[in-house]
């Protein structure tokens, strides 16, 4: 028996305020049919539906919503390495190729072996760092504009508990 790989997850912004103004939220989240190349526009269909019966039976404002072609989920083992720390993370700052608009994102875990010149830098002109460079930007898109590329800027070890 095969484990699903697709999903779909909404969330819904409820009535309760947050001590910054923001609504508390709720999420859920199911397996669903696998989605393919064959099959992600049926199965788009589908959710929707779902989705729109879903919003007929809730009183939220509907927030984000996801459909996870797939998601496949890697053993539940400890790192070899005490070292592999959650806390050690790799700040990727990168921005939108066209609309310039910086963004960023924190990958936990991080190598610190892999700084480089007495700095906190991942040197992304060499290998492992370029390949990183290149595979992000290969497939990575602006949050505010999915049609738009992104470019790495720098990829900076920093130290964060979140």
């Amino acid at each position: 028996m095969a484990l699903p790989v697709s999903f779909y997850s909404s969330t819904y912004n409820d009535h309760t305020a947050k001590s910054n103004g923001k609504p508390e939220t709720t999420n859920w989240e199911v397996a669903v049919t696998e989605v393919t190349d064959l099959t992600i526009v049926a199965v788009g269909t589908a959710v929707a539906a779902l989705q729109t019966a879903t919003d007929a039976i809730t009183l939220g404002i509907k927030g984000t919503t996801a459909l996870i072609a797939e998601r496949i989920k890697g053993p539940i083992t400890l790192a070899a390495s005490p070292l592999a720390q959650r806390e050690n993370k790799w700040l990727v700052r990168y921005h939108g190729a066209t609309l310039l608009n910086n963004y960023q994102v924190s990958i936990g875990t991080c190598d610190l072996s892999l700084v480089s010149g007495h700095s906190e830098f991942l040197d992304i002109t060499v290998n492992p760092g370029l390949a990183f460079k290149n595979a992000f930007e290969a497939v990575v898109v602006s949050p505010g504009d999915g049609a738009e590329a992104v470019v790495v800027d720098s990829v900076q070890f920093v130290g964060r508990n979140t």
